[in-house]
C-alpha cells in the first residue's frame, strides 16, 4: 500500500520548475490543475463503462502531468490506476481513484497555499 508523503507536493521540485518556466510557470499550474478537473471526472465514467483503455491513456498523461508539478503521491496513484488497462479489476480501480481524487486535493490545497504572485 502506497502512503502519504507530509507534503503532497515535493517542495524542491516546485521550486526548480518554477525558476525554469519563470513567466509561464503559472499558465502551466494553471493547465496542470484545468485538465486534473476534466479528466477526473471522465476517469470515473470510464471506469463505470469498463473502457480500461481510455482509463490507462489519461492516467498515463496525469501520471506524467503531476511528476512535472512536484506531485510525486498524486502520480503514484495515477500509475496504479493505469494498471486498470491490464488488470481488468473494476473494484481495484475504484478504489484507486478515489485515493486520486483525494490526493489531488490535497495537491490543490498545496498548489493553492503556494501560489505564486503574477
Amino acid at each position: 500500500m502506497t502512503t502519504m508523503t507530509a507534503s503532497p507536493v515535493d517542495e524542491e521540485t516546485y521550486t526548480q520548475l518554477l525558476e525554469i518556466m519563470a513567466d509561464e510557470f503559472t499558465e502551466l499550474v494553471d493547465c496542470f490543475r484545468a485538465d486534473a478537473d476534466q479528466v477526473l471526472p471522465l476517469l470515473q465514467q470510464h471506469i463505470e463503462d469498463a473502457d480500461s483503455v481510455a482509463v490507462g491513456v489519461i492516467c498515463h498523461k496525469l501520471k506524467s502531468s503531476s511528476k512535472l508539478v512536484g506531485a510525486f503521491e498524486m502520480a503514484e496513484f495515477a500509475r496504479l490506476l493505469e494498471a486498470y488497462k491490464d488488470n481488468q479489476n473494476q473494484q481495484l480501480a475504484r478504489t484507486h481513484l478515489q485515493q486520486l481524487r483525494h490526493e489531488y486535493a490535497r495537491v490543490q490545497q498545496w498548489l493553492d497555499a503556494h501560489a505564486v504572485a503574477c
